[in-house]
């Protein structure tokens, strides 16, 4: 199973996807550039109880223009390196390392937790 399929059975169908990133995409990492040409970001819906619209939650995985601001961001405010493509939702980015490894970077403590092992694996896709 791709990585979009896998986002896609994790969210239970309920995502956006976007046309692809077309811009140039200098230091992302293949397996992200590779997502953002299928689509330049994902993002969570779901659907408004009393509407029945569809509304946006918020970013699975960053477009990559967020992309490059949040990686520039959390690498010149905080020293960390990685490329920063999704948060936990609660002000911690997931930033996937140069070995492939995922980890959530804490900003209040300067801690990063590892999260999985590859973007495969972190959303459960294998």
């Amino acid at each position: 199973m791709g990585i979009i399929d896998g986002i896609s059975t994790l969210y239970d169908g309920n995502i956006q996807f976007f046309p692809p990133f077309e811009g140039k995409l200098a230091g992302v990492p293949d397996e992200l550039a590779d997502l953002l040409r299928q689509s330049d970001g994902v993002m969570e819906t779901m659907v408004h109880p009393r509407s029945g619209e569809v509304i946006p939650v918020g970013w699975v995985i960053y477009p990559g223009a967020m992309m490059a601001e949040e990686t520039v961001f959390y690498r010149e405010t905080y020293g960390v390196e990685g490329t920063a493509f999704a948060t936990d939702g609660a002000g911690s980015p997931y930033l996937l390392k140069r070995g492939g490894q995922v980890v959530r970077f804490d900003p209040i403590d300067g801690e990063e937790v590892f999260a999985a092992g590859s973007l495969v694996k972190f959303f459960r896709c294998s």
